[in-house]
């Protein structure tokens, strides 16, 4: 269960990170204030959510189908 929750931080982390690479390699590109900064690491904040929701949403089925086959068996 630990690594699950580890997986779910490293790619709210890793969203975060992208983010904030891209956003500031597109305002170091265009020399505009940190806007494409603060556009970009609110988008990977979201994408990193919604990729973690995804995985949570894995592993409750997991968990939903461990608990059906042990109630049949």
């Amino acid at each position: 269960m630990a690594n699950m929750a580890w997986r779910m931080v490293i790619e709210l982390v890793a969203g975060i990170a992208i983010g904030f690479g891209i956003g500031f390699g597109l305002d170091w590109l265009f020399g505009t204030v940190p806007i494409f900064l603060i556009l970009f690491i609110g988008l990977g904040l979201a994408a990193g959510i919604r990729t973690m929701m995804r995985t949570a949403e894995e592993v409750q089925k997991m968990h939903m189908a461990q608990a059906a086959e042990d109630k049949e068996g």
